[in-house]
């Protein structure tokens, strides 16, 4: 329990933190759409507050749960790793839609304008089902173990575990990064010269979207590949300190939940009214993406 108080004292701030944010969110969000503006930027950063919302709400069972061990069950263990993993892989996949969409809404305008409406529609429902599908090892793994009672997955053999954690890494990580510092690259590369990239403010956006997914998800996928390399080398020191890292950098990873918020829709906020003050050929050319 003691090992875990500092973990939990983070998590607990970020769920009081970010549930006030993304609730912020949501109604500012909402009040734009009352107004008639729907554009799918909006639709995304909704999207990705309430999958962080989702998320977040759950972190008063786990922090219970680190601190008192488990009690509520076989089911119900499986039901909010599900949820949780769900939410914080629907956060990721939304992050990078946005930065794919920013880069086809400037260099492909056309083609990006033929996905208004019913292809928006498709694209936010198919992230959720992507996500679904991504936490379901949840609901077959997902287990009540050792002493102290702890919610955590059970494989049924070494190679289960390293295909599992292959994967989460591959897609929680690898992908969205590799896309998104590839989005922004090429958009900077060759549009450098226009209103996306002109401001100081939006290249400092662009450049905290990509450090913070860095810094607060890279932690827990290098504990995930140490944890491989230990089951595969067989090394007790390298799955030992795999065990000491995870409530860490499980934790970081909510903090991402929770400066979302600020990181995007404060910002989108700032940048509208600074669009407002430009030319109108520049301003129709960033509202496709802002």
């Amino acid at each position: 329990c003691q090992g875990n108080i500092g973990p939990c004292t983070i998590v607990g701030l970020c769920c009081l933190v970010g549930i006030c944010g993304n609730m912020g969110v949501v109604m500012v969000i909402a009040r734009k759409f009352r107004r008639g503006d729907k554009n799918f930027t909006l639709k995304l950063v909704l999207n990705l507050a309430m999958a962080d919302l989702l998320s977040l709400v759950t972190l008063p069972v786990w922090i219970h749960s680190w601190l008192f061990g488990w009690v509520l069950g076989v089911k119900a263990c499986r039901f909010f790793s599900f949820l949780v993993i769900g939410s914080l892989y629907c956060s990721v996949l939304t992050v990078t839609l946005m930065s794919v969409q920013r880069y086809l809404a400037v260099l492909y305008t056309r083609q990006w304008m033929k996905l208004r409406g019913a292809g928006e529609r498709i694209l936010l429902a198919s992230l959720w089902g992507l996500s679904g599908v991504l936490a379901c090892p949840a609901l077959v793994l997902g287990d009540v173990v050792g002493e102290e009672m702890r919610c955590r997955w059970k494989y049924s053999s070494v190679g289960e575990k390293v295909f599992t954690k292959s994967m989460e890494t591959l897609w929680g990580f690898i992908v969205p990064f590799t896309i998104l510092v590839t989005s922004y690259g090429c958009l900077h590369h060759k549009v450098n010269d226009t209103a996306f990239f002109s401001s100081p403010r939006l290249t400092k956006l662009v450049t905290s979207i990509v450090v913070t997914f860095f810094v607060l998800w890279c932690p827990l996928h290098v504990v995930n590949i140490m944890g491989i390399c230990g089951l595969l080398l067989k090394s007790e020191y390298l799955n030992n300190i795999c065990e000491t890292g995870w409530a860490v950098t499980q934790a970081l990873t909510f903090i991402n939940s929770c400066v979302n918020p600020f990181l995007y829709a404060f910002a989108f906020r700032k940048r509208n009214k600074k669009t407002e003050q430009s030319t109108q050929s520049t301003q129709s050319k960033i509202t496709q993406f802002t």
